[in-house]
């Protein structure tokens, strides 16, 4: 996955996270119409000056746009068997109490 991936991966996780669309976003850093759409399909990339306003806007930290970890898109894409293994530890506590509870009013 390349930066621009992780980037747009990350840009698309926290503004939805912010409750904002595209046009709100765009809206609210003061560029025309349909930026952050560009952006968030690659066909521009934003300057320093604007991944600055991004950030003020969405209250996150420059370099979590470019973190591979920020995004569960990404945390997927890199972390593949990590992910998996966390997800399936999750799975199996969450399935070893509900037998046990079922066991438990069995015998009772």
């Amino acid at each position: 996955m390349s930066l621009k991936e992780v980037f747009i991966n990350n840009l698309k996780f926290y503004r939805k996270k912010k409750g904002l669309t595209q046009n709100e976003l765009t809206l609210a850093i003061d560029k025309s119409y349909n930026y952050i759409n560009s952006v968030e399909q690659g066909k521009i990339s934003p300057s320093f000056d604007v991944i600055q306003s991004i950030c003020d806007v969405l209250e996150i930290k420059a370099s979590w746009l470019f973190d591979e970890n920020a995004s569960p898109q990404n945390i997927k894409a890199f972390n593949k068997e990590e992910y998996i293994s966390g997800i399936s530890d999750k799975l199996f506590f969450k399935l070893k109490n509900v037998i046990s509870s079922e066991i438990r009013a069995s015998l009772k």
